[in-house]
């Protein structure tokens, strides 16, 4: 599927959430995103926090910033890496996709370090893509039994929105949300595909209850360097266009993070 770019798109049930070539630019959003209110303090949360990343790289791409300030604050962070993104580049065959498993994982660990983020990350190995289909079920119940144990003794869950438009990331959100609400945790929801698929003038994101996290040139910096890590992402490869283009890209270089608050308390 193709689009000119420069067109505006008149609304978002027939966009593809998870083609960044044919979404928003991140232009768009500014008026909105600048409008917002700024998350109450203490932000970034004091921990436990506990961060639900469908593929690697979500974490780095929405709440970045926010990591690498709870890690300069001393806070705990517990990052559950729900699936190892193996399904990113579907062209490949078995064993390249085991070799795309190992360098996603490597490139992670670079980006922390980039980052400045200091995390247990906890990995569930859960299958990419895993969260549609026949085996819809038994994925959403396989992530209900890894993070609930890791729920424990935490303040705050980070988790995508419930209706992002990924599959992963929509059961994901639906996950956290259920666990949440049983066990008294904060959620705090962000937005990632939504920001390419969504109609700025009459938006699916719940503004009404959005904030803005506005952070300083040093965490802007640190989290950009992270990015960059994910180069099987972010860089053309084998011909193909990268996964990650940098038009999608942009949507995460603004010096704000935007964050969906569910009430209770933020600590």
């Amino acid at each position: 599927m193709s689009r000119d770019l420069d067109v505006p798109l008149t609304g978002c049930s027939h966009v593809d959430p998870i083609d960044p070539v044919v979404g928003r630019a991140a232009r768009e959003w500014a008026d909105l995103v600048a409008s917002l209110p700024t998350v109450p303090e203490p932000w970034p949360p004091t921990g436990p926090i506990v961060v639900v990343a469908p593929h690697p790289d979500d974490e780095l791409l929405a709440v970045g910033a926010t990591l690498a300030g709870a890690s300069d604050a001393g806070a705990e962070v517990r990052v559950v890496a729900v699936t190892d993104g193996e399904m990113s580049h579907p062209h490949l065959t078995v064993d390249r996709r085991n070799q795309l498993t190992d360098r996603r994982l490597d490139e992670t660990v670079q980006a922390y370090e980039l980052a400045g983020i200091r995390a247990e990350r906890i990995r569930l190995s859960l299958p990419d893509g895993g969260a549609s289909g026949l085996g819809a079920k038994s994925w959403e119940n396989g992530l209900t039994v890894g993070l609930a144990p890791i729920l424990d003794g935490a303040t705050t869950c980070l988790a995508p929105w419930v209706d992002d438009g990924h599959p992963d990331h929509d059961a994901c959100g639906r996950v956290a949300r259920t666990l949440c609400t049983e066990t008294g945790v904060a959620l705090v929801e962000f937005p990632v595909w939504s920001w390419n698929w969504d109609n700025p003038a009459a938006p699916s994101i719940p503004f009404n209850r959005s904030v803005r996290f506005d952070f300083d040139k040093d965490l802007f910096e640190r989290k950009q360097a992270g990015i960059s890590a994910y180069s099987s992402q972010i860089r053309p490869e084998d011909g193909n266009r990268a996964v990650l283009p940098s038009r999608f890209l942009a949507h995460f270089a603004r010096p704000a993070e935007v964050f969906l608050l569910s009430g209770g308390p933020l600590s």
